[in-house]
């Protein structure tokens, strides 16, 4: 697993060049597939959903967002694509994590395109994308771009495809669960069952670019799960979000209940934040692709409705992280894969490894030599590593084994 947690971002603003992999392969992510229905548009599952853009004339990787509403590009993504936009300012923009960013934001009309669709929009933040989610991120495509229309995702078979009306779409065998929008963030009921003695129920953000699942500090604080959850390992990272530091505890849950859903022995989080998304009292947590991508989603974005359909990841039973750490591909921009995350007391952590260092070798293979989309089926063969790591300008050999992590 790269990153834990990515691009939820608050709607409150202050004022004051990379491709989707192509040719992929359907390994430990889901490949954009050849036979993909009419009209829908290919997109590559890694932890996000990626699906192509084209802003002007420069073509990049944006990550589809249920947790942002508008457009978002990536500052290394603009620069090198050179556009040039008159009218922008400056300010600050929250998300995950317990500060904020500054951003540019162009107040210019951008046109931009995905397949054959096409849009307007303005006031689009220009922001640090790449050290929080890697190079394959060039940009965020939000929820505004979809008003009134249904988009259907299927993280299996890889593709987006936007439909007119309800009534167009098959909608057997999935269960309709309503949501709440709240100026285009969109919450669903849920109940999560940690143990014997602690079961919260209540609003969940839904964010396809999360990678994991997590409850506030606010809820964790108000049901005492420091002292409630017994097994749990903490993690803590400089780049958790658009806000930067943040940290919390990976347990066990008995079950999660969404409709008439129920996924057993469910990996969760619980947020250490104080301050941005994952320190809200406003609702009790974030849904990410954990937990999204074991079904089709049909969102409804005209009625407020949400459609689940289990897919073939539906029965696939969680695990702990057994890495130790999280990092993001960072070979285009910086020559290596960027430690972006720690797990404490992980053996990866004992033996050394920080946050910041650049991998450079993987058991002796350069890391650039291992494709974008093959990552994570890389380290499910392995069982031990040696890391050759860069850290202010000298080498470093690092060796661990991997092993599910969780402290007893």
């Amino acid at each position: 697993m790269k990153q834990r947690l990515l691009f939820s971002i608050s709607f409150i603003i202050c004022f004051g060049c990379t491709y989707l992999p192509e040719n992929s392969k359907t390994t430990g992510g889901t490949a954009a597939c050849n036979a993909i229905p009419s009209h829908a548009v290919p997109v590559f599952y890694y932890d996000y959903l990626h699906l192509k853009l084209k802003i002007d004339s420069a073509e990049g990787s944006f990550i589809f967002d249920t947790g942002f509403d508008n457009l978002c590009i990536d500052s290394i993504f603009y620069n090198l694509s050179k556009m040039n936009y008159l009218s922008s300012s400056s300010g600050k923009i929250y998300g995950i994590g317990n500060a904020y960013q500054e951003l540019n934001l162009i107040r210019d009309t951008i046109c931009f395109s995905m397949d054959s669709r096409t849009f307007r929009t303005s006031n689009v933040p220009v922001l640090n994308l790449k050290p929080i989610g890697g190079d394959y991120i060039d940009g965020l495509l939000g929820t505004r771009h979809f008003a009134g229309e249904i988009v259907e995702v299927t993280y299996t078979k890889g593709y987006l495809k936007v439909h007119d009306s309800i009534d167009s779409v098959d909608v057997t065998g999935y269960s309709l669960i309503p949501m709440i929008n709240s100026d285009f963030h969109f919450f669903i009921p849920a109940t999560l069952k940690i143990n014997d003695s602690v079961t919260i129920t209540g609003n969940f953000l839904l964010d396809t670019a999360t990678p994991e699942s997590s409850l506030t500090s606010y809820i964790a604080y108000k049901n005492d799960l420091s002292e409630k959850v017994d097994k749990k390992v903490l993690y803590y990272t400089m780049y958790g979000g658009i806000g930067g530091e943040s940290s919390g505890y990976d347990f066990s849950a008995v079950s999660l209940m969404i409709g008439g859903l129920t996924l057993p022995d469910v990996i969760f989080s619980y947020s250490l934040d104080t301050a941005g998304s994952l320190a809200s009292e406003d609702y009790i947590g974030i849904l990410g692709n954990n937990i999204l991508d074991r079904f089709d989603l049909i969102i409804d974005f005209r009625l407020n409705n949400l459609y689940l359909r289990p897919n073939e990841r539906y029965d696939k039973p969680f695990e702990f992280n057994r890495m130790g750490f999280a990092f993001v591909d960072r070979c285009k921009t910086m020559g290596g894969w960027i430690v972006s995350g720690m797990y404490r007391n992980s053996p990866a952590e004992k033996e050394g490894l920080m946050i910041d260092d650049k991998i450079i070798t993987i058991n002796k293979t350069p890391v650039e030599k291992i494709p974008y989309e093959e990552q994570e089926e890389y380290f499910e063969k392995i069982r031990r590593v040696t890391l050759e790591v860069s850290r202010q300008g000298n080498l470093h050999t690092i060796e661990f084994a991997l092993a599910p992590l969780r402290d007893t």
